[in-house]
């Protein structure tokens, strides 16, 4: 019974040991670097969109197949010209799908885009806007049906 345990001790030290070597090469880091320049820069940013009363109206659905994606944007209640907008999508269980495109303003502060979405699922949408008055990013979840 004593070489039973002494046997079971030995695998257990070894089962630990290879754990933690494992962990330490994989390791990811949980400190994301620079966070507090990071944090002040979304904080200013979250500052100049109110200050600048930016708005964003979103499609309220999408569905698998192709579809014409329109975003409003709009500065205290007046359309968001010539601004540079791009669109991310991609679905949230694989990579495969993920395409980055521009989007095209279609009149006053409509920005609009085809979009494919091959599946049903989770898929994030994101808005990325380069202006010369602000810079931000917006994300929606939408359940593809």
């Amino acid at each position: 019974m004593k070489p039973f345990i002494v046997g079971l001790y030995a695998l257990f030290l070894f089962a630990m040991a290879c754990g933690i070597t494992v962990a330490y090469r994989n390791s990811e880091g949980l400190v994301e670097n620079d966070y507090f320049e990071k944090g002040n820069a979304w904080f200013r940013t979250k500052d100049a969109e109110k200050r600048l009363g930016f708005e964003v109206a979103a499609p309220e659905r999408l569905q698998t197949g192709s579809n014409t994606v329109r975003f409003t944007l709009t500065e205290h209640g007046k359309p968001l010209r010539n601004a540079d907008a791009r669109l991310f999508f991609g679905s949230v269980s694989t990579k495969e799908h993920d395409v980055s495109t521009r989007l095209l303003e279609t009149s006053p502060g409509v920005y609009e885009t085809t979009a494919h979405f091959p599946a049903k699922g989770k898929w994030l949408v994101r808005l990325d806007l380069g202006d010369k008055q602000i810079k931000t990013s917006r994300s929606w979840f939408y359940d593809v049906e």
